[in-house]
């Protein structure tokens, strides 16, 4: 896959005084070892010629001679793999511990006891990759494309679930299953013509991870698990003009963005150790930005996965970034990669977007991230009573970035309260939540449970289980029989938007075309050259009748309109568009 290879050795008595292997065409190029010798890097450089089998390299120190195996092996067949996602594709995300249980006998793995108990909110629940195999005709059958699993990484707390607490890059949590587990979830993916994206989290860490107590290298983290700084921001909420309320429910990164802002005011969020716990990983000691582009090349080619959610992506120093994406894509140009940045404010999570030089002369290089302005504009419209205008305030700021549409929209992940259960939600507002995300520009993500209404307030209530993913369960909402009929309605709305959405061009890949907005009314176009719909959102708890001229618009040459969604009335008479919409109703209208 790549010229050279970095390997990394644990043990003890690693002083090598010597390593060399048994092919003439595998080169030792240089070797440390470090912590006493504990352990040892060992740098190797493949020749274009060189064969599948198993290199044996002789390690001489001291003490004796050791030695270890690498096995090499012929690139597996790729087509069908690393594909990418684009407009066409819908996100579903799912806590494979919650979602289904396929394997009951990984429930409680040999070195894991007492950590499954479905009757407590932070314990393992028994959910794995198999059950998520066996329920891909589920998803397929709603009609979303792609499957984002949070981090399946081996865990090493009891409490650790959620998987983001590695304390094995190169290791399935045996809670989950194997590495053969996740390697036929991804062809069973891709059989259904499914994609999946992989959730790796190169900033830290867990705590229990042995590289915490005995590093490789004195710098391999920032700071020591005895001192080390946290990466909660060092200026106080004010400095910006913005209350504590304002800043509450984000992440702290306008230092981050500011040109004028010197490293001490944002040196804590790259180089502190999440919420002072978890062991943030020095991307910049060149050893462990190798150890952490080999291990996405690794992952990639062992499961022929199609993309990358990075989380806590702008904890990380962007030059990493920017050395990660071209490593990766010098094998991958399709692969997908969506940063995490949450922050309400376009102006601040643009920066982070790759394909332009920002004022610190970096290219990130990431593909696109999740719409977090979108987000908390969504909710507080549907929520808050917030104006219409909140929607067309957030699009209008899509000019900061050179790929709007790749923006990954959604109202609720596994980080936030469901959206069931917040605050000011309805059934009826949950619907609008998903007419509004699977016909508005970009990538659209969904999370596990809102098609059936689940509730849960915040983490971690917000990560029940799916019922009828265990036998034990009393009813199984995976089948349209254990659903109650508002469950049942539901999922049949979502079902049909993404149906319709698949069938009409215009809104999946369609350009944005703002018509009419206001405080209770947004008016949209979406529109390619074959296909062009009409969107019309009113929010009010009462019916609306709106006149939109269209002479000055693209829809300027309208012949006949056709409804495809929803129970608003158009008609079209000489050069204006004649809406009459329901309370809190949302429809879609087809143009000729």
């Amino acid at each position: 896959m790549t010229p050279e290879l970095m390997v990394l050795l644990s043990g003890s008595g690693l002083d090598a005084l010597k390593v060399e292997c048994n092919l003439p065409s595998l080169i030792v190029e240089r070797t440390q070892s470090t912590a006493s010798g504990t352990y040892l890097f060992v740098w190797l450089k493949f020749d274009p010629g060189i064969k599948s089998g198993t290199a044996i390299c002789r390690i001489t120190t001291p003490t004796g001679i050791t030695s270890f195996e690498l096995p090499l092996a012929n690139r597996s067949e790729t087509i069908h793999k690393f594909q990418g996602l684009n407009t066409s594709d819908v996100i579903y995300l799912i806590m494979p511990d919650r979602f289904a249980n396929g394997d009951p006998t990984n429930d409680e793995p040999s070195d894991a006891q007492g950590s499954h108990d479905r009757g407590r909110a932070r314990a393992y629940h028994g959910g794995d990759l198999r059950g998520v195999r066996e329920h891909l005709p589920y998803l397929k059958d709603l009609g979303v494309t792609t499957v984002w699993l949070t981090p399946i990484l081996k865990n090493g707390a009891p409490e650790d679930y959620h998987g983001y607490g590695a304390v094995d890059l190169y290791s399935v949590d045996p809670h989950l299953g194997s590495l053969h587990d996740y390697q036929d979830l991804v062809a069973a993916a891709h059989q259904q013509r499914m994609k999946v994206l992989f959730d790796i989290v190169p900033n830290h860490v867990g705590p229990k991870h042995p590289w915490a107590a005995s590093p490789p290298m004195p710098d391999w983290f920032h700071g020591t698990l005895q001192h080390h700084t946290s990466s909660s921001t060092v200026l106080p909420r004010s400095f910006y003009g913005m209350t504590e309320a304002q800043t509450a429910k984000h992440d702290p990164f306008e230092t981050l963005v500011d040109p004028h802002a010197p490293p001490e005011f944002w040196r804590n969020l790259t180089e502190g150790w999440f919420f002072g716990v978890l062991p943030d990983l020095n991307s910049e000691n060149p050893a462990v930005a190798q150890y952490l582009l080999q291990n996405a090349i690794w992952w990639a080619e062992s499961s022929g996965l199609d993309g990358y959610r990075i989380d806590t992506f702008p904890y990380v120093a962007r030059q990493f970034w920017s050395a990660w994406h071209a490593g990766l894509r010098k094998i991958y140009p399709r692969l997908s990669t969506i940063g995490e940045v949450f922050h309400p404010d376009p102006s601040v999570t643009s920066f982070f977007v790759g394909g332009q030089r920002r004022a610190d002369g970096i290219d990130s290089g990431v593909g696109t991230i999740f719409d977090y302005p979108l987000y908390f504009a969504m909710r507080d419209v549907l929520l808050r009573g917030n104006a219409m205008g909140r929607l067309a305030d957030v699009l209008r700021h899509d000019s900061l970035y050179q790929r709007p549409h790749d923006l990954v929209t959604f109202f609720a992940n596994h980080d936030v309260a469901r959206f069931a259960s917040a605050a000011g939600s309805s059934m009826s507002k949950q619907k609008l939540a998903f007419e509004l995300v699977l016909t508005l520009r970009g990538i659209p993500q969904l999370y596990y449970g809102d098609e059936i209404g689940m509730g849960g307030g915040d983490d971690p209530e917000n990560r029940h289980d799916f019922p009828g993913g265990w036998t034990e369960d009393s009813r199984n909402a995976f089948e349209a029989t254990g659903r109650s009929l508002e469950q049942q309605a539901l999922f049949s709305e979502v079902q049909s938007l993404l149906r319709l959405r698949h069938e009409h061009p215009a809104l999946a890949s369609g350009r944005l075309w703002h018509l009419e907005s206001d405080d209770t009314t947004y008016i949209f176009l979406r529109q390619t050259e074959e296909d062009s719909a009409v969107v019309a959102f009113n929010a009010a708890p009462r019916s609306r009748e709106i006149q939109i001229p269209l002479a000055d618009t693209p829809a300027k040459g309208l012949l006949a309109v056709t409804q495809l969604f929803g129970d608003a009335k158009a008609e079209f008479s000489g050069k204006e568009l004649r809406l009459k919409m329901p309370a809190e109703s949302i429809s879609v209208f087809g143009l000729n």
